[in-house]
Protein backbone atom coordinates (compact mmCIF):
# COMPACT_ATOMS: atom_id res chain seq x y z
CA UNK A 1 0.00 0.00 0.00
CA UNK A 2 1.12 3.39 -0.99
CA UNK A 3 1.87 5.42 2.84
CA UNK A 4 3.13 8.99 3.41
CA UNK A 5 5.55 10.99 1.86
CA UNK A 6 8.72 12.72 3.19
CA UNK A 7 7.42 13.55 6.64
CA UNK A 8 9.47 11.41 8.26
CA UNK A 9 12.42 12.13 6.42
CA UNK A 10 15.10 13.19 8.72
CA UNK A 11 13.92 11.98 12.13
CA UNK A 12 17.15 11.95 13.33
CA UNK A 13 18.26 16.20 12.17
CA UNK A 14 15.91 18.87 12.95
CA UNK A 15 16.08 22.86 11.84
CA UNK A 16 17.85 23.90 15.04
CA UNK A 17 20.86 21.73 13.69
CA UNK A 18 21.65 24.88 11.84
CA UNK A 19 22.20 26.70 15.14
CA UNK A 20 25.00 24.47 16.82
CA UNK A 21 26.45 26.43 19.35
CA UNK A 22 30.00 27.19 19.33
CA UNK A 23 30.86 26.49 22.73
CA UNK A 24 28.62 23.35 22.28
CA UNK A 25 30.61 20.13 23.34
CA UNK A 26 28.34 17.55 21.29
CA UNK A 27 28.58 17.10 17.34
CA UNK A 28 25.51 18.01 15.53
CA UNK A 29 23.43 14.67 14.04
CA UNK A 30 25.06 12.98 10.67
CA UNK A 31 22.79 14.51 7.67
CA UNK A 32 20.75 11.51 6.42
CA UNK A 33 22.74 9.66 3.35
CA UNK A 34 19.90 9.71 0.21
CA UNK A 35 20.46 6.29 -2.00
CA UNK A 36 18.69 7.65 -5.66
CA UNK A 37 17.62 5.78 -8.52
CA UNK A 38 16.79 8.20 -12.01
CA UNK A 39 14.85 5.81 -13.47
CA UNK A 40 13.02 5.72 -17.22
CA UNK A 41 10.55 3.03 -18.17
CA UNK A 42 12.05 0.16 -20.95
CA UNK A 43 10.06 0.02 -24.15
CA UNK A 44 6.60 -1.62 -23.47
CA UNK A 45 6.76 -1.20 -19.77
CA UNK A 46 4.56 0.94 -17.25
CA UNK A 47 3.43 1.56 -13.66
CA UNK A 48 1.40 -1.82 -13.36
CA UNK A 49 4.60 -3.25 -14.31
CA UNK A 50 6.73 -1.58 -11.62
CA UNK A 51 4.25 -1.90 -8.90
CA UNK A 52 5.02 -5.59 -9.56
CA UNK A 53 8.40 -5.42 -9.21
CA UNK A 54 8.13 -3.18 -5.65
CA UNK A 55 5.59 -6.52 -4.47
CA UNK A 56 8.74 -9.03 -5.18
CA UNK A 57 11.22 -6.44 -3.25
CA UNK A 58 9.06 -6.21 -0.33
CA UNK A 59 8.49 -10.17 -0.53
CA UNK A 60 12.72 -10.77 -1.02
CA UNK A 61 13.14 -8.13 1.81
CA UNK A 62 10.70 -10.55 3.83
CA UNK A 63 12.29 -13.38 2.88
CA UNK A 64 16.30 -12.00 4.06
CA UNK A 65 14.69 -10.78 7.27
CA UNK A 66 15.47 -7.15 6.75
CA UNK A 67 14.07 -3.79 6.93
CA UNK A 68 13.93 -1.68 4.14
CA UNK A 69 14.68 1.96 5.37
CA UNK A 70 11.57 4.51 3.74
CA UNK A 71 11.67 4.85 0.15
CA UNK A 72 9.89 7.24 -2.09
CA UNK A 73 8.79 7.05 -5.39
CA UNK A 74 9.06 10.69 -7.42
CA UNK A 75 7.12 10.46 -10.65
CA UNK A 76 8.02 13.08 -12.90
CA UNK A 77 5.23 15.61 -13.69
CA UNK A 78 6.86 19.04 -14.91
CA UNK A 79 10.05 20.10 -16.36
CA UNK A 80 13.25 18.74 -18.68
CA UNK A 81 14.23 16.29 -16.60
CA UNK A 82 15.42 13.21 -18.54
CA UNK A 83 13.67 10.47 -16.83
CA UNK A 84 10.27 9.58 -15.74
CA UNK A 85 10.71 9.05 -11.62
CA UNK A 86 13.13 8.95 -8.90
CA UNK A 87 13.21 6.64 -6.45
CA UNK A 88 14.69 7.99 -3.05
CA UNK A 89 15.46 5.42 -0.07
CA UNK A 90 16.74 7.77 2.84
CA UNK A 91 19.43 6.14 5.67
CA UNK A 92 20.04 7.73 8.81
CA UNK A 93 23.07 8.38 8.22
CA UNK A 94 26.32 7.23 5.61
CA UNK A 95 27.39 4.53 7.87
CA UNK A 96 23.68 3.33 7.92
CA UNK A 97 23.84 3.16 4.10
CA UNK A 98 27.34 1.09 4.35
CA UNK A 99 26.03 -1.25 6.96
CA UNK A 100 22.31 -1.58 4.77
CA UNK A 101 24.34 -2.37 1.23
CA UNK A 102 27.01 -4.95 2.79
CA UNK A 103 23.70 -6.79 4.40
CA UNK A 104 21.76 -6.22 1.20
CA UNK A 105 25.24 -7.58 -0.97
CA UNK A 106 25.56 -10.64 1.75
CA UNK A 107 22.05 -11.82 0.95
CA UNK A 108 21.15 -14.00 -2.28
CA UNK A 109 17.56 -12.87 -1.78
CA UNK A 110 18.21 -8.82 -1.80
CA UNK A 111 20.52 -9.68 -4.85
CA UNK A 112 17.39 -11.00 -6.63
CA UNK A 113 15.74 -7.73 -6.42
CA UNK A 114 18.45 -5.53 -8.86
CA UNK A 115 17.58 -7.62 -11.93
CA UNK A 116 13.65 -7.93 -11.93
CA UNK A 117 13.78 -3.88 -11.33
CA UNK A 118 16.08 -3.63 -14.28
CA UNK A 119 13.01 -5.73 -16.44
CA UNK A 120 10.94 -2.50 -16.17
CA UNK A 121 13.34 0.38 -15.96
CA UNK A 122 16.72 2.11 -16.96
CA UNK A 123 18.14 3.55 -13.74
CA UNK A 124 21.17 6.14 -13.05
CA UNK A 125 22.34 4.89 -9.05
CA UNK A 126 23.02 8.08 -7.22
CA UNK A 127 24.43 9.20 -3.29
CA UNK A 128 23.95 11.86 -1.44
CA UNK A 129 23.83 13.69 2.02
CA UNK A 130 20.62 15.75 3.33
CA UNK A 131 19.71 18.65 5.59
CA UNK A 132 16.57 20.56 6.24
CA UNK A 133 16.08 23.65 5.57
CA UNK A 134 12.50 24.04 6.41
CA UNK A 135 11.79 21.37 9.25
CA UNK A 136 8.21 19.56 8.76
CA UNK A 137 5.82 19.69 11.21
CA UNK A 138 6.22 16.05 13.67
CA UNK A 139 2.46 16.19 13.96
CA UNK A 140 1.49 15.84 10.73
CA UNK A 141 1.76 12.52 8.24
CA UNK A 142 1.26 14.76 5.07
CA UNK A 143 -0.76 13.62 2.37
CA UNK A 144 -0.84 10.39 0.25
CA UNK A 145 0.91 12.01 -2.56
CA UNK A 146 2.64 15.29 -2.25
CA UNK A 147 3.89 17.87 -4.70
CA UNK A 148 7.56 18.22 -4.74
CA UNK A 149 9.29 21.05 -6.44
CA UNK A 150 13.23 20.43 -6.81
CA UNK A 151 15.54 22.78 -7.80
CA UNK A 152 19.40 21.58 -9.32
CA UNK A 153 21.50 24.00 -9.17
CA UNK A 154 25.42 25.12 -9.84
CA UNK A 155 26.96 27.94 -7.98
CA UNK A 156 26.69 31.48 -9.49
CA UNK A 157 30.21 33.12 -10.00
CA UNK A 158 31.54 34.05 -6.60
CA UNK A 159 29.63 32.03 -4.72
CA UNK A 160 29.99 28.55 -3.16
CA UNK A 161 28.80 26.64 0.29
CA UNK A 162 29.47 28.99 2.51
CA UNK A 163 26.62 30.82 0.93
CA UNK A 164 23.90 28.06 1.72
CA UNK A 165 23.40 28.47 5.35
CA UNK A 166 22.76 32.37 5.06
CA UNK A 167 20.28 31.12 2.07
CA UNK A 168 18.70 28.34 3.86
CA UNK A 169 17.98 30.57 6.68
CA UNK A 170 16.84 33.21 4.47
CA UNK A 171 14.47 30.79 2.79
CA UNK A 172 13.02 28.99 6.19
CA UNK A 173 12.38 32.95 7.65
CA UNK A 174 10.40 33.85 4.38
CA UNK A 175 8.35 30.93 4.40
CA UNK A 176 7.66 31.48 8.26
CA UNK A 177 5.75 34.67 7.26
CA UNK A 178 3.97 33.05 4.18
CA UNK A 179 1.02 31.60 6.68
CA UNK A 180 -1.54 29.11 4.23
CA UNK A 181 0.94 29.59 1.65
CA UNK A 182 3.82 28.46 3.20
CA UNK A 183 5.75 25.32 1.86
CA UNK A 184 5.42 21.98 4.20
CA UNK A 185 9.52 21.59 4.13
CA UNK A 186 12.62 21.99 2.07
CA UNK A 187 15.43 19.94 1.89
CA UNK A 188 19.09 20.71 0.91
CA UNK A 189 20.92 17.41 -0.78
CA UNK A 190 24.63 17.73 -1.24
CA UNK A 191 25.07 14.91 -4.06
CA UNK A 192 27.78 12.69 -2.98
CA UNK A 193 28.33 11.03 -6.51
CA UNK A 194 28.09 12.29 -10.19
CA UNK A 195 30.30 14.01 -13.45
CA UNK A 196 31.29 17.11 -12.99
CA UNK A 197 28.13 18.76 -15.54
CA UNK A 198 26.00 17.53 -12.38
CA UNK A 199 24.68 19.83 -9.90
CA UNK A 200 26.54 21.45 -7.11
CA UNK A 201 23.33 21.27 -4.49
CA UNK A 202 19.67 19.74 -5.50
CA UNK A 203 17.26 21.79 -3.01
CA UNK A 204 13.90 20.37 -2.65
CA UNK A 205 10.03 21.97 -1.90
CA UNK A 206 7.49 19.91 -0.78
CA UNK A 207 4.04 21.18 -0.81
CA UNK A 208 0.65 18.89 0.19
CA UNK A 209 -0.59 19.26 -3.05
CA UNK A 210 0.45 21.80 -6.59
CA UNK A 211 -2.28 24.10 -5.84
CA UNK A 212 -0.22 24.75 -2.28
CA UNK A 213 2.82 24.90 -4.50
CA UNK A 214 1.14 27.06 -7.07
CA UNK A 215 0.23 29.39 -4.39
CA UNK A 216 3.33 30.10 -2.80
CA UNK A 217 5.51 30.81 -6.08
CA UNK A 218 2.78 33.40 -6.41
CA UNK A 219 3.49 34.76 -3.02
CA UNK A 220 7.07 34.65 -3.52
CA UNK A 221 6.96 36.75 -7.01
CA UNK A 222 4.41 39.94 -5.73
CA UNK A 223 5.39 40.47 -2.27
CA UNK A 224 8.13 42.32 -1.51
CA UNK A 225 9.87 39.61 1.41
CA UNK A 226 9.58 36.85 -1.65
CA UNK A 227 11.01 39.16 -4.33
CA UNK A 228 13.75 39.74 -1.81
CA UNK A 229 14.30 35.88 -0.74
CA UNK A 230 14.29 35.45 -4.89
CA UNK A 231 16.90 37.95 -5.97
CA UNK A 232 18.78 36.34 -3.03
CA UNK A 233 18.50 33.10 -4.30
CA UNK A 234 19.25 33.98 -7.73
CA UNK A 235 22.14 35.59 -6.54
CA UNK A 236 23.84 32.37 -4.85
CA UNK A 237 22.23 29.83 -7.51
CA UNK A 238 21.49 28.87 -11.10
CA UNK A 239 18.90 26.24 -10.97
CA UNK A 240 16.93 24.33 -13.66
CA UNK A 241 13.50 23.41 -12.13
CA UNK A 242 11.01 20.35 -11.95
CA UNK A 243 7.55 19.38 -10.74
CA UNK A 244 7.05 15.62 -9.29
CA UNK A 245 4.68 13.59 -7.79
CA UNK A 246 6.34 12.08 -4.26
CA UNK A 247 4.53 9.02 -2.88
CA UNK A 248 6.17 6.88 -0.09
CA UNK A 249 6.35 2.98 -1.40
CA UNK A 250 8.81 1.52 1.80
CA UNK A 251 8.51 2.10 5.83
CA UNK A 252 5.47 4.67 7.31
CA UNK A 253 2.51 2.37 8.16
CA UNK A 254 3.54 0.12 4.89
Amino acid sequence: MIQKFIWLLLPVFVIASFNVRADSHEAPPAPAALEAFSCTYNPGKDRGDLDSAISFHKKQAEKAGMAIPDSFLWTHVKGTAPVDMVWLTVHESLVAYGAFADASAASDDMLAIRPRYDTVVTCQDGLAVAIPVIAPDPESDGPDVAALATYACNFQHGSGPADLPDLASHIAGTNAGMGDAALDAAYQFTPLTGGPDGADVVLVGVAASTEKWATNQAMLNTTPAGQSLVRHFNAVVDCGMNLWASEQVFGGDG
